[in-house]
């Protein structure tokens, strides 16, 4: 199987609930009982319609109370194998409201838990009790984020769900981790202790027999790229996600709010622009409403009148699809005019061209520095577009903020309610002082004395991937002054495509599970499949540069996920968050160091 997630959430589909031929009851009515795990994975890979036709009449919370039996219809279990839902799936075997019950986890369950469930099902309800691996979050289709909100075992959960992903694409990999995190370090051990222990069972026997190369499982730190996520993207999705907001495919704009969904699976004009700057976009969409009305100018009154009837019943029935065609113009109409609006108040041109010239070196240490105040003095700059400006300033500038003392005179700035509306809060003014702090931690962890070393994170070389493809046409270069920074996930990515050492030796440790060394020996060649996972979060722009890579090369085919979906907010109150619980002077704020099928059927 390919690194497709969408051709996971299919196959899982048809096993949930496409009924087989010649199953008695087929046609009656489903209830799909799900748990606060498995309810965003059903509703960002499924919409309302699918269930629909597949006769899902009723979706409910596991959890909650029923009291009238509706013995009429049958019901799917998809829930999360954790000591809450099985104990509320015994409690409904126990007093069972259905007819049948189908019960699928989304991740390994346990022989005690089974037992439990065996011992409730004394109505004999239950028809089979089926393991598949989606505990994870489909966002695009080579984009996944794992849900680890509120876990108590948060490592443990993370393997589980790393190690989902892995059973899902059939793929059972080398291990690689940025070796200066105590946390991959953990992460990665874990992963690979999960991969032996279960060859026991089967898991992950067989599972790249057919492939000549092992696939790879590439474990990153987001403290290791901090910069990143606070660059204002330029193109839709990013946008989008950084100015409105992206919940699980939901986007709430407008007053009154007015819940939007976006899906690449769904939406075919927002498959075709996610990935487009701004520029490309407006052009994009006007084709898009031009096309509309050439198709429904046909439709009017007027010419109706002119058709046969043979004409005129085709053309109503494009009817619905022109209704929807027309909603869909609307709904991307809202967008682009919220991103325009917000792009003007936030004066998001001025901000995001200084933002360019930092990361990118494009112009020396006094330029830069007059522009800084220039935009610091100006109150229609908002205090967080500030914030981000001086963080970024200060990782460029080290010594020149230490012995010019730029940062107090930023810091007085920000504070001034004349000129900074609202002024800086307490935890806005710690992240200032000690960004360089929390990131020089880490660098100095790696060997290299240097103090400028976070100077690392900006500019670097972009990857040539005219090597990887035939197409004359690919280029990864732009001209666009708001796009010229590229995160430093290109540099790690260019290397392992180009068979560079350069990361590989002094920055990455590697582990090799059991099978995969049985298969393939220690040697480590002609990487194909590369699985990333960001810990601490990855951004839809990393995701962009993944998209791209992907397109412009058929060696090789890579996703991207993390454990959490980033825009400059989240990123910054993980960071406020982080400055106010650590000890700094101790660094104790970052933890550096240096089956075939894929399901199965348990009863």
């Amino acid at each position: 199987m390919t690194l497709d997630l969408s051709k996971v959430s299919s196959t899982y589909f048809d096993k949930l609930f496409v009924s087989k031929k010649g199953e008695q009851g087929s046609m009656r009515g489903k209830v799909l009982l799900v748990d606060k795990y498995t309810t965003p994975i059903i509703s960002m890979c499924y919409t309302q319609s699918q269930l629909l036709q597949q006769d899902v009449i009723l979706v409910e919370m596991i959890d909650q109370q029923r009291t009238s039996n509706v013995k009429h219809l049958d019901c799917v279990v998809y829930i999360k194998p954790t000591k809450e839902s099985v104990s509320s799936l015994v409690r409904e075997l126990k007093n069972a409201h259905y007819s049948k019950y189908e019960i699928y986890f989304n991740n390994s369950v346990s022989k005690s838990q089974l037992e439990q469930i065996a011992e409730a099902d004394e109505h004999e309800v239950v028809l089979q009790v089926v393991e598949l691996f989606q505990d994870y979050l489909i966002v695009n289709n080579h984009f996944y984020s794992i849900y680890l909100s509120g876990t108590e075992n948060f490592v443990t959960d993370e393997t589980s769900s790393l190690c989902s992903l892995l059973l899902s694409l059939k793929k059972c990999p080398i291990i690689k981790y940025e070796n200066n995190s105590i946390n991959l370090k953990r992460l990665g051990s874990e992963v690979l202790y999960h991969i032996n222990s279960n060859s026991q069972n089967n898991l992950f026997d067989d599972l790249n027999q057919n492939s000549a190369s092992p696939p790879l499982l590439l474990l990153l730190d987001r403290k290791n790229d901090p910069i990143t996520p606070l660059i204002t993207p330029w193109t839709y999705q990013s946008m989008i996600h950084e100015l409105i907001g992206i919940n699980r495919n939901i986007v709430k704009v407008g007053t009154p709010e007015e819940s939007l969904i976006l899906s690449d699976a769904s939406d075919a004009f927002f498959q075709e622009a996610m990935y487009l700057n701004y520029g490309d976009l407006t052009d994009k969409f006007q084709r898009y409403v031009e096309e509309y009305k050439k198709q429904t100018k046909s439709s009017s009154v007027e010419n109706l009148k002119t058709q046969n009837l043979s004409e005129l019943k085709k053309l109503l029935t494009k009817f619905p699809e022109f209704r929807k065609l027309s909603n869909n113009i609307l709904k991307h109409l809202n967008l682009i005019s919220e991103l325009d609006r917000q792009v003007t108040v936030q004066n998001l041109w001025e901000v995001s061209e200084l933002q360019q010239i930092i990361a990118c070196n494009l112009e020396n240490y006094s330029s830069i520095k007059t522009k800084m105040i220039e935009l610091l003095d100006k109150p229609s700059i908002s205090t967080e577009n500030k914030v981000k400006l001086v963080l970024l300033y200060s990782a460029k500038f080290i010594g020149e903020c230490k012995s010019n003392g730029d940062l107090s005179l930023f810091l007085h700035k920000l504070s001034d309610s004349s000129l900074s509306d609202p002024v800086i809060t307490i935890s806005q003014s710690k992240l200032i002082q000690n960004f360089n702090k929390i990131f020089n931690f880490s660098s100095s962890m790696t060997g290299d004395g240097n103090v400028n070393n976070i100077g690392r994170f900006f500019g670097g070389k972009k990857i040539n991937i005219n090597l990887f493809s035939n197409s004359s046409n690919a280029n990864n270069t732009t001209n666009n002054i708001y796009m010229q920074y590229v995160p430093k996930l290109n540099n790690i990515v260019g290397d392992i495509m180009s068979k560079s050492q350069s990361h590989s030796s002094t920055t990455f440790s590697t582990l090799i599970p059991d099978v995969v060394s049985q298969q393939y020996g220690k040697s480590i060649e002609n990487l194909q499949d590369i699985i990333i996972y960001i810990k601490g979060g990855a951004t839809y722009e990393e995701c962009r540069l993944i998209h791209d890579l992907n397109a412009s090369t058929d060696r090789f085919e890579i996703i991207l996920g993390g454990d959490d979906v980033l825009n400059s907010k989240v990123w910054l109150d993980k960071l406020y968050d982080q400055v106010n619980d650590a000890s700094l002077g101790s660094g104790s704020g970052i933890s550096y160091a240096t089956s075939s099928d894929q399901t199965r059927d348990l009863l």
